[in-house]
């Protein structure tokens, strides 16, 4: 797919990224220095095949490039891809995507390197997240690391000593299947914190407050302006996501957990709700608790996600 140009030089370290989930593909050309030159996206094919979204993937790639070539950038060396779903590191293989349910055991690593014609480095969407906070944020010098993944599902990306957490499979910090409620046998995690769980739990308790169009960032904004409806429903988030890290606390005691989108554009009154709750549910002590953040590059971190994977592996012998 990736044509070489002999006006432009052909060694450079850029890279061509993906972020990959139900709502959204983000396509990203930007540097090893995180960097973003320019970027596209598209809103992915519901219930396909993985070969449908391969040559929409495609399609827009050769539209971002055509832009970044009259630039005069140079073609990426690399494709660095974060992707929603269980994601085994060792084969290659996307074993399984709650976003894309017809999605089973692709090889989505050789396939995009296939495509693109570059080495290819992917990586689940919440290990993108903790390796761009351990590359670009709040965890720079902190060699154990946890990170909140909130989008589209709840999840949990863990650096120890430096290293990247892994699993068998792929199905590491899928917190969102937590129970959460002993009254609810279908009230997970996700019912509560995950975007599209906050909007129907907000719709649920407060049915004359919102209306069917409400969406989340609406109810951020509310939130933020004090709101009181919206602050009670941002309370009831805050405690179900003290529940949901509270085991994490205790057997990993990472030194910091950063909590990314959409959450982190809430303002600091909703971080002090669950550290609050978390003190609650853990029974730490302050010396013992882990610090808890949101992201500060927050709206920048689905570029940075997309770009991290590539950096970090090339940064560590071993991730």
């Amino acid at each position: 797919m990736l044509r070489s140009s002999p006006t432009l030089p052909q060694t450079t370290n850029n890279l061509l990224g993906l972020n990959i989930d139900g709502q959204r593909v983000l396509l990203v050309y930007g540097s090893v220095s995180g960097r973003v030159y320019e970027s596209l996206s598209f809103t992915p094919p519901a219930d396909e095949p993985f070969q449908s979204l391969l040559e929409a993937v495609s399609t827009t790639a050769d539209r971002l490039l055509s832009v970044t070539q009259a630039q005069r950038l140079p073609l990426p060396d690399k494709l660095s891809v974060a992707i929603s779903g269980n994601y085994d590191e060792d084969t290659g293989i996307l074993e399984s995507s709650a976003d894309f349910p017809l999605w089973r055991s692709v090889p989505i690593r050789s396939q995009l390197a296939l495509r693109f014609n570059l080495p290819t480095v992917v990586a689940k969407k919440a290990d993108a997240g903790v390796m761009a906070e351990s590359l670009f944020g709040d965890g720079k010098d902190v060699r154990n690391l946890a990170f909140l993944s909130l989008e589209t599902s709840v999840r949990c990306g863990f650096l120890t000593n430096g290293m990247l957490y892994r699993n068998l499979g792929g199905t590491s910090g899928d917190l969102g299947g937590m129970l959460i409620d002993a009254g609810d046998q279908a009230a997970t995690l996700n019912t509560y914190a995950s975007p599209t769980g906050i909007v129907a739990l907000a719709k649920q308790r407060f049915p004359q407050h919102w209306s069917e169009e409400t969406r989340l960032p609406e109810m951020i904004a509310a939130a933020n302006q004090n709101d009181p409806y919206a602050r009670e429903l941002f309370e009831a988030v805050a405690e179900k996501i003290a529940q949901g890290i509270a085991p994490i606390a205790h057997i990993l005691r990472p030194e910091l957990i950063v909590i990314g989108l959409p959450l982190c554009q809430l303002d600091s009154w909703m971080l002090t709700a669950i550290r609050s709750a978390l003190v609650e549910k853990t029974r730490l002590n302050e010396l013992k608790l882990p610090k808890v953040a949101f992201s500060g590059l927050c709206h920048r971190l689905p570029e940075l996600q997309a770009l991290s994977p590539a950096i970090f592996a090339a940064r560590n012998v071993k991730v």
